[in-house]
């Protein structure tokens, strides 16, 4: 499994798409794709356990994630809330994958 992390509009996808050869994906929820784009708007939905579930369903999986805790904290508990879980499963996900990319201007920046 593959981590690609970075702020929006960052070129996350493009990169895996010209870099891993990602050529189908599911954007914003878990599909049956090797791919997911917007990791951020599945875990508003969804527990960290369907992620990893998902990974273990797609071990070649590539998962996309915008970066959400920088800048200002939000003012909703709910947003906070949801801006924890989406770093904490990021760091759960490094943890696993073969490899993690940061996105910054379209070039990826291999991490892990």
């Amino acid at each position: 499994m593959v981590l690609i992390v970075g702020g929006i509009a960052q070129g996350k996808l493009d990169f895996a798409r010209r870099e891993l050869g990602v050529t189908a994906w599911h954007e914003g929820a878990l599909g049956p794709e090797d791919c997911v784009y917007g990791l951020q708007d599945v875990l508003r939905a969804q527990s960290e356990a369907d992620v990893l579930a998902w990974c273990d369903t797609h071990p070649a999986g590539v998962l996309i994630c915008d970066e959400v805790g920088c800048g200002v904290t939000p003012l909703a508990r709910e947003d906070r809330v949801w801006r924890e879980k989406v770093g904490r499963t990021c760091c759960r996900l490094a943890e696993r994958a073969e490899a993690v990319y940061r996105v910054h201007c379209g070039l990826g920046v291999r991490i892990k």
